[in-house]
Order: C-alpha cells, then sequence, then structure tokens
C-alpha cells in the first residue's frame, strides 16, 4: 500500500492560545503520527500569524505532501487561511472540534465556526476540500475517506496503462480521449500491437519461462481437456505480458482478447489475465482502458485486494440480485473454493472447447462495490456507484459468475444504467468503498452516479 504523506496545520488566534488550546494540537498531531500507512508533515506548534503560515507551508512544500488536515483549534485570524489555500496545492480536509464551555462560561476554542469561515475560503478559492468534527482521538479513523482518496489521486498520476492491440471490434464502450484523461487523472497510456507481444514471447529467458510455468501451475487446482502445449503457452503469454510490464513501466493492462488473440498467438489470453490479475497487475478485457483505469482506482482506494472485470448478464427484481460474470478471466484469489478452479478450453473461440485457456470457477462472497468510470455523451467524467453483497454462488455456468444482492433496488439501478446509457463492462471490488468513491470523486470532478439519487 502507497504511503500517504499527511500534512497538518494547527491554527489559532495568538490571544486565544492557552495550554489547553495546545494540548489539543498537540494530541491531535499525536494520533495523527500513529496512523497506518501515512507518515506525517507537520510545522512546530500552533500558527498564529501569517508570517508563520508562511513559513509552515514552505516546510510542507518541501517535504511534499498528499493531504492537508487544516485544524481550527480555535477561530483563527481569517488571513491564514486563503494564504495556505494559495500555498498548497493538496485537498484540504477543515478539522473542527466538539466542544463545551469552560471555565467561566467561556466558549474556549470556537472550533466549528472557524472551519466554517474556512469552507467558506474554500469554496470561494475552487479548493478541494472535506470537512470533519471529531475529537483528537477520533480523529484518525474519521480521516480514512479522504486518506483512500487523496492515495488514489497521487498514485494515478504516475501510472500507466498499456493498451495492447486496441479495443475489440464494436465495442465503443472502450473508445477514450487519451489526452482528456491524461490531464484529468495524470495516467499514461503505452499502446502496443499484439504482436509485439508475440514477438516478446518468442525471446523470453528460462528464467522467465520458468516464473511463467510456475505462475500457471499454481492458478489453477484441474486441467480439463486443455492439452500441455496450451499450458505453455499460456505461461509464454504470462511471461511476455510481465516483460512488456517492465519494458514499458506499466502497471495496468488493457488488453485486445478476441478475435486474432488466440490465431496469432494459439490461445486467447482469459487465464492469463486472471494470472496477471493474481500478481498485482490489473488487467481488463477486450482492451478497456477506461475499464483498466476503474481497477487501480478501486485497488488504490481499497488499500489492498484486486478488483474484477466484468459483465452484468442478469438481473432478479424479487430478490434483488444481479449475475456479474466474464468468460474466465477472474483471479483465482477471487475464487469461492480453490478446489473447484480449473482449467479448461474456450467455449467460445473457434466454436467452443477448440482452444484453451479459461479458468473456470464461481466467485467468493462478501460486501463488494460495483463501479465503472465513464464519459458521458458531452464527455464529462462519471463514476456509476453500486454496493452490495456478494451471495454464494454456485458455479452455474461456464467462466467466473457472481451474484449481489444490491443495497439499492435493483430495478432502479438496472434502470440507472439504461436510460443513462452506461457501459456494459463494470469493475467490482470485494469492500465496500461508497464513502470512498464519492470522496475520490468530489476531489476529481468526476459526476457520482448511484441509482437512490437518479
Amino acid at each position: 500500500m502507497e504511503n500517504v504523506r499527511i500534512g497538518y496545520l494547527a491554527l489559532s488566534k495568538l490571544s486565544w492560545r492557552t495550554a489547553k488550546i495546545d494540548k489539543i494540537a498537540a494530541d491531535t498531531g499525536k494520533f495523527l503520527s500513529e496512523q497506518s500507512a501515512c507518515s506525517l508533515v507537520q510545522a512546530a506548534g500552533l500558527i498564529t500569524s501569517e508570517a508563520e503560515a508562511e513559513e509552515a507551508c514552505a516546510v510542507l512544500n518541501r517535504e511534499g505532501i498528499d493531504l492537508l488536515v487544516m485544524h481550527f483549534v480555535t477561530f483563527p485570524a481569517g488571513a491564514l487561511i486563503p494564504l495556505i489555500a494559495s500555498r498548497i496545492q493538496v485537498p484540504v480536509v477543515l478539522l473542527a472540534n466538539p466542544e463545551e464551555a469552560g471555565a467561566g462560561k467561556m466558549w474556549e476554542q470556537n472550533s466549528f465556526c472557524g472551519a466554517n469561515l474556512g469552507a467558506f475560503v474554500m469554496r470561494r478559492m475552487a479548493k478541494q476540500y472535506g470537512y470533519l468534527k471529531v475529537l483528537p482521538a477520533e480523529t484518525p479513523a474519521a480521516l480514512h475517506k479522504f486518506i483512500a482518496a487523496a492515495r488514489c489521486i497521487s498514485v494515478l498520476k504516475s501510472r500507466r496503462i498499456g493498451l495492447i492491440g486496441g479495443r475489440v471490434p464494436g465495442f465503443y464502450t472502450s473508445n477514450f480521449d487519451e489526452m482528456k484523461l491524461r490531464s484529468h487523472f495524470g495516467t499514461a497510456v503505452e499502446v502496443s500491437d499484439l504482436l509485439e507481444m508475440v514477438d516478446t514471447a518468442a525471446k523470453l529467458s528460462e528464467e522467465q519461462l520458468a516464473e511463467g510455468r510456475a505462475v500457471v501451475k499454481k492458478s489453477a487446482a484441474k486441467v480439463h481437456c486443455v492439452p500441455d502445449t496450451e499450458l505453455e503457452l499460456a505461461a509464454k503469454m504470462f511471461a511476455s505480458f510481465k516483460a512488456m510490464a517492465k519494458k514499458y513501466k506499466l502497471d495496468a493492462f488493457a488488453i485486445r482478447c478476441w478475435p486474432e488473440a488466440s490465431d496469432i498467438f494459439g490461445i486467447a489470453p482469459c487465464a492469463v489475465i486472471g494470472m496477471l490479475n493474481d500478481n498485482g497487475i490489473p488487467a481488463s478485457c477486450e482492451g478497456d482502458v477506461p475499464g483498466a483505469l476503474t481497477m487501480m482506482i478501486l485497488k488504490a482506494l481499497a488499500g489492498e485486494g484486486m478488483p474484477l472485470f466484468v459483465d452484468l448478464i442478469s438481473y432478479d427484481e424479487k430478490d434483488n440480485s444481479g449475475v456479474v460474470w466474464h468468460c474466465g478471466a477472474a483471479p483465482t484469489s477471487l475464487c469461492r473454493k480453490f478446489e473447484e478452479t480449473e482449467y479448461r478450453l474456450h467455449f467460445r473461440v473457434d466454436g467452443g472447447d477448440k482452444k484453451g485457456v479459461t479458468n473456470d470457477f464461481a466467485l467468493k462472497a462478501g460486501r463488494v462495490t460495483v463501479a465503472k468510470l465513464d464519459q458521458d455523451a458531452d464527455g464529462h467524467y462519471r463514476m456509476l456507484i453500486a454496493p452490495g453483497t456478494a451471495v454464494d454462488t454456485e458455479p452455474f455456468i461456464r467462466g467466473n459468475p457472481l451474484r449481489i444482492r444490491f443495497d439499492m433496488p435493483v430495478g432502479k439501478l438496472i434502470d440507472t444504467i439504461m436510460m443513462k446509457g452506461f457501459e456494459h463492462h463494470y469493475t467490482v471490488i470485494h469492500a465496500d468503498l461508497k464513502d470512498e468513491l464519492l470522496q475520490f470523486c468530489s476531489w476529481m470532478g468526476i459526476e457520482p452516479v448511484m441509482a437512490e439519487n437518479s
């Protein structure tokens, strides 16, 4: 999990400063410093003047931060807020504390009122910000969704997606604006041909081949009618993609898996795509770059685990469920039972059951989030968000099925998908990321779309 650098500035009016106020700031800093997968950057003491704010911002910028916690320990001198906002170019969390009247009926902090002023300034200066009102000890847990969103924004700026072979025929849903994607998210796309994958496979070292064979061997419990020659091709394909990832510094793939991949290489890449995912490289099918980007977003927000690239193939309003599925490209780490995992020949390629390799198994139960980033007809980014609970699913069809009971009425979800014209590809992660996705969308200027809000 990537480390998030949190900047902390505690603001106060000088005339309001007391030992109690100093302790609130010190306690908050202490609790923030103990946050897992984070490091704290702070200037010493309370910020009470513009000179101190200038110096503190210089420290934070020099050290480099991903998120700023602006703590209104008391109502501050108002000029501090726009000064800090203009110097710090990362999302800001405005932190206020609950309080009660002190000795002599003194309202000692006026913390929320200060944060209210902060919100006014942030909005007028077009800054990305959030708000919390919690006690010092509660601050780390309350920051979770903001930290996740900041981590994701930072991670995407350095990521590279390999588009291998382009999109598949007729899948206009996989189209994307490369320069807009680069400008908005910072993520680069490296375009390569399928023939480069073939050529790379022909030049693999024995060490690379050995790694590919080991991955193939451990990624399924059984083999059903798949010749050893095709399992060897799977090992070569996996090793080829790994070599291309190293060559081009790729963090994810969007792979044109049909129609010609099985002809020029001998197998379709389905099971290999699952292996890439299991080895920490998100990979989408059918040349879907927005799908690969959505997978990277979910992975970064969750901090662990691997998303799944799927179609939504059926739904049942009676039990408020839908079935997501793809044709054998799921990572084995998401299987219901490892003993059910089985390499098989692809059930559609060349008429079915003639070439491999797919990995058939049902997927595991648990809390999940279905999401997909796309561009609407006018070009703006939007994100479908649909949390739910995956239930125990029998392997009732070939490929990788999973039945999900959604938190919202499935009929409303389907109406939202259909009437808003969403793509037919989705991503699923075994985590409840509704709050994190909403925060990420807010800071990234993405329209969140949820059935209950439609």
